[in-house]
Formats: structure tokens, sequence, C-alpha cells
């Protein structure tokens, strides 16, 4: 049997039932920047979320002016025996609880940057 598809209407790629228009609650344009309270699409089914072209540039928009706010810290680039070394400030440390001798990840995010989770 053929589903019979409204039209105008967004469909899951995955589950191929209809999205629900709706507000999420936090969206992760780019890694490390959620924005929150996004408009967007969301499969009832299985969760997955769809923007619009026109969601995605708000979306894109919002992100830009909270990297631009989001407080940073510049540290000078060390070595240490064959590897490059960043110290991480103790405001972060404390912040994000930190403690020597626990391990991260490092992801390459593009040419200009990475972020780094703790594990």
């Amino acid at each position: 049997m053929v589903k019979q598809m409204k039209e105008n209407t967004i469909y899951c790629a995955k589950c191929d039932v209809e999205m629900k228009a709706g507000i999420i609650d936090s969206y992760e344009y780019e890694i490390g920047h959620p924005v929150s309270d996004i408009e967007a699409y969301e499969c009832p089914k299985c969760g997955k979320v769809f923007l619009t072209e026109e969601q995605a540039k708000k979306v894109k928009a919002r992100t830009k002016e909270v990297k631009e706010s989001t407080f940073g810290f510049e540290r000078k680039v060390t070595i240490s025996g064959k590897s490059l070394v960043v110290g991480i400030p103790n405001e972060l440390v404390s912040h994000l609880k930190i403690k020597q001798g626990q391990k991260v990840k490092i992801f390459p995010l593009s040419r200009e940057g990475f972020l780094i989770k703790k594990l």
C-alpha cells in the first residue's frame, strides 16, 4: 500500500512519518556552541530534528552571536618534550571540575580550532 503524502508537509527521512513543528530546548549548529529555544521540526517517532532553510539561517545567526559573546582566555603555546602544550586556566578548571590526570579528548573543528571534552 502506498502512503499518501500531504503537500507542503515535512516527513522524517528515516521513519517516513510527519514531523511536528515546535521549539527545541537546545540545539548545536556548531559543536560547543548550543543555542536554546530553536524553532524546528522534530520526528515524533525517532526524535530526528529538521530545520528549514529559514530556520537554519536564524540558528546560524544566533550561533554567531553566542560565539562572539562567549568569554575566552588567551594562552601561550609552550613545548613539553615533543608536544605543544596549552595550559588550562584555573577558572575553567574550577568551573568544569577538571582533575590532574583526568583524560580528555581533542576534536578538530576546522583549520581554525579544536574542541576539548573531558572524559
